[in-house]
Parts: C-alpha cells; sequence; structure tokens
C-alpha cells in the first residue's frame, strides 16, 4: 500500500465538497457533481506555497489568477481566492 500525499490530503480537507485530482504535478478542483474543472493548484517547490489557476476557454489552457504573474499562496488564501472571485465558478465549457 502507497503512503498517502499529505498535499493531497490538505487539499481535501481545505477544499471539502469537491473532487481533488491529482495529475501533472499538480491538482485540479473538480465540481462532483458536474464533474467540470473549477480551479488547479500548482504546489510551489520547497514551499508550503501554491500558484492557483483558472481555465481559460479564450486560450483552451490553464491560467494563472492575479494580474501580476504567479501569486506565492498559502492554501488557506487559496480557498478564500477560489470561494470569492466568480471566475471560480463559471462552468467551464470543454
Amino acid at each position: 500500500m502507497t503512503e498517502p500525499d499529505p498535499t493531497h490530503v490538505m487539499i481535501v480537507a481545505t477544499f471539502a465538497g469537491l473532487e481533488v485530482v491529482k495529475s501533472r504535478g499538480g491538482y485540479t478542483l473538480v465540481d462532483p457533481g458536474r464533474g467540470t474543472p473549477l480551479a488547479r493548484l500548482k504546489p510551489i517547490p520547497q514551499s508550503d506555497r501554491f500558484e492557483l489557476l483558472y481555465w481559460s476557454d479564450m486560450r483552451g489552457r490553464w491560467r494563472t489568477f492575479g494580474d501580476f504573474g504567479p501569486l506565492r499562496l498559502t492554501l488557506e488564501r487559496a480557498h478564500q481566492i477560489f470561494r470569492e472571485e466568480t471566475i471560480f465558478h463559471i462552468q467551464p465549457r470543454r
């Protein structure tokens, strides 16, 4: 049996009610009812911080949230932004 991923466990606990899927070095937050990806958390190496991304329909890829490049967010701050910003609640068309 493999050891649980502590980062995955923390994200699941923080973003209760969402499915958290680990893939390609990050964690995608998925609406469990629709299967729609809502946001992505990318761990910043050798820190306890994350980059928060949103899905851009225009570009067809994940984009950094914020106007000034990648933000180094704690998990709690990423959760707060996710709850407050409507861009994370628009259902992507994929």
